[in-house]
């Protein structure tokens, strides 16, 4: 009977501790990405020297939509439908990440560290303000990532803006959530040449 009894113990215990094991914790699969900005040996400006060192940029408001206004990496699987990856996310919310990486970029390409982001305060505005409206920002089906923006330039004083929609698309060289956001941070920097020449453009009427 105690034989039977000790058994009957061990099996139980056995069985605690197989589900113990199988509720043990996980390792977290989850990935954490952010865009990076142009290199520092890429800049027009510093070979030019054709803008003003004294220049003063305010960056935003910047405006992305609600798809992807979420941590889970979008992919556009077809016109009307995206898809979420599982494990890829945004270190941080992609439109501070966007906005702070296009500030990089600009404060390089404009040779400027007088850079703000909106709302400023009213006693420190800047001579210029950058306003992006991004459309589209993700890698598609196809193989290529887009970005879609409205960007408006404008100066601070005259409020006479200069705006333009872009449409820029880079291929992705390997298939991984990697390359696919290597291709968005080279995308966003088309974006960020396009802006800072329409800023040399406004500081050189200005003059």
């Amino acid at each position: 009977m105690n034989r039977l009894i000790n058994a009957a113990i061990t099996g139980v215990l056995l069985l605690l501790l197989a589900g113990c094991g199988t509720l043990s914790a996980r390792a977290d699969p989850s990935r954490f990405f952010t865009l990076s900005p142009l290199p520092q040996s890429e800049d027009p400006a510093t070979k030019s020297g054709s803008t003003s060192p004294g220049i003063s940029l305010g960056i935003g408001p910047i405006r992305f939509p609600g798809y992807l206004d979420r941590q889970e990496i979008v992919t556009r699987a077809a016109p009307n439908r995206i898809d979420l990856s599982e494990n890829d996310r945004w270190a941080e919310p992609l439109e501070a990440n966007f906005a702070r990486t296009l500030s990089q970029n600009l404060s390089s390409l404009l040779q400027t560290e007088r850079l703000m982001f909106y709302p400023w305060e009213l006693n420190r505005r800047p001579t210029y303000q950058v306003e992006v409206e991004v459309l589209r920002f993700e890698a598609n089906a196809a193989g290529d990532v887009q970005l879609s923006a409205r960007w408006a330039v404008s100066d601070v004083n005259k409020k006479t803006p200069l705006s333009k929609e872009s449409r820029l698309a880079r291929p992705v060289k390997v298939k991984s959530t990697e390359a696919s956001v290597a291709a968005l941070s080279e995308a966003l920097g088309d974006l960020s040449r396009e802006i800072a020449d329409a800023v040399r453009n406004i500081d050189g009427q200005r003059k």
